[in-house]
């Protein structure tokens, strides 16, 4: 039986425990690039629910915001010079690339996805390469670099800067300038003149991406056990168990379904499925019926105990506010040697660590094992892929349709 022994693995991850913080944080997406409006769609009939963003770039779009005075604009004429749809363009291969080379094992982080943040920071690296190897041109290039942007009277003055772009490309440049590298993506620079950032919206594209790549991955697994996944006319479902990780598959014919599971049941993919499953499932919005605070407290109880000690806590004696081996050892007490013993849990943290890990299990023993309710979760699977059930938002992505660009550029 496969178990998961890798949930705490550093100090992050001990402190998004004791401050409540969610798992998985959702990222930032563009809404609009260059003075047009937010296109959304719904494409649930083109094999994708739930909300994605069409970028757009246009050539007036780039010109919105520029001052019309005198004077040096070299920032700006440099800017104009970025072929941004080519750095997108280069997003997407490098994304279908990746599905198409999905293989045959379940990980939808086998890959790490290429997001318009990481385009556009090669973007902004082609800019201020070129504007620090100009700076590298004259004696002193710090002195130059510091004129153009704050020096009013200097020749290089850039003189259609508003001051947020003027502090940032003062700061882009100079890291370019002294390490050869830029540090981070800002959208304030004046090379992204008009886009707008949705900072609190989740990254649907990331996840559809996600949801792809598994898509691909089960289809080549099913593809090499032989199951001819064009009989399936109804959709199957794909439960995880929260323990054994072990898939199970309803809504089949029976020989179907032990070739599915067998082909299914290998490595880790039961473990990846039900971290995607969970991933999609506690995105903002989606209100799933199959994660509560009780079973996800369960799931933990059982995981930090297993990875610290190796028993199973349903298979202990349950009694007094924790549980007992068979030969009458208290099981928080090997936690709290397991806990002092190890290595990947920082020094300082070791007691908070315990006193976690105590209070998962006296709450569980105390409630009763099998008063609460196992974080089992259930997906859908058919001719279009994974669906998500049991929630408001569906990720759910054609596998007939994956090559659909990630990003619209017109």
């Amino acid at each position: 039986m496969e178990h998961d022994i890798s949930h705490i693995k550093d100090i992050g991850d001990i402190m998004n425990i004791f401050f409540n913080s969610r798992i998985y944080t959702n990222q930032s997406f563009i809404n609009t690039l260059y003075g047009q409006q937010r296109k959304t769609t719904r494409s649930q009939d083109a094999g994708c629910s739930g909300t994605r963003d069409t970028l757009t770039i246009s050539a007036s779009g780039k010109e919105k915001l520029v001052k019309n005075t005198n004077g040096r604009t070299h920032n700006t004429n440099v800017d104009k010079s970025i072929d941004l749809k080519s750095y997108i363009a280069s997003a997407q291969k490098t994304n279908q690339k990746i599905i198409d080379n999905a293989g045959t094992q379940i990980n939808a982080k086998t890959s790490e996805y290429m997001s318009t943040g990481k385009a556009f920071r090669g973007a902004l690296t082609e800019k201020y390469s070129k504007l620090a190897a100009e700076a590298k041109t004259h004696s002193n290039p710090e002195n130059y670099i510091h004129a153009k942007y704050f020096d009013k009277s200097s020749d290089y003055y850039e003189t259609n800067l508003t001051d947020t772009e003027r502090r940032i490309a003062y700061n882009y440049e100079i890291q370019m300038w002294r390490t050869g590298k830029i540090n981070g993506v800002n959208y304030q620079d004046s090379l992204f003149r008009g886009i707008e950032v949705d900072g609190d919206s989740v990254d649907s594209d990331k996840i559809q991406f996600e949801r792809a790549l598994v898509n691909s991955q089960i289809s080549n697994i099913l593809k090499q056990a032989g199951v001819d996944t064009s009989s399936i006319t109804k959709d199957c479902t794909f439960t995880v168990d929260p323990y054994s990780y072990e898939i199970t598959v309803d809504g089949v014919d029976e020989e179907t379904k032990m070739r599915m599971q067998n082909a299914l049941n290998v490595g880790d993919n039961g473990k990846n499925l039900y971290k995607h499953i969970y991933y999609c499932s506690t995105q903002d919005g989606c209100e799933s019926t199959q994660i509560t605070k009780e079973s996800k407290m369960k799931y933990e109880a059982y995981h930090q105990v297993y990875s610290y000690t190796g028993y199973e806590l349903d298979k202990l004696e349950e009694k007094n506010g924790t549980y007992y081996t068979e030969s009458g050892e208290d099981i928080l007490d090997l936690v709290n040697h397991a806990v002092e013993d190890t290595g990947k849990v920082p020094k300082e943290y070791k007691q908070q660590m315990k006193n976690w890990i105590h209070d998962l299990v006296s709450t569980m023993s105390v409630k009763g094992w099998n008063n609460v309710s196992d974080m089992t979760l259930s997906i859908l699977y058919g001719k279009g892929g994974l669906k998500d059930m049991k929630q408001l938002i569906s990720y759910q992505c054609d596998a007939d349709n994956r090559k659909r660009a990630w990003y619209s550029v017109t």
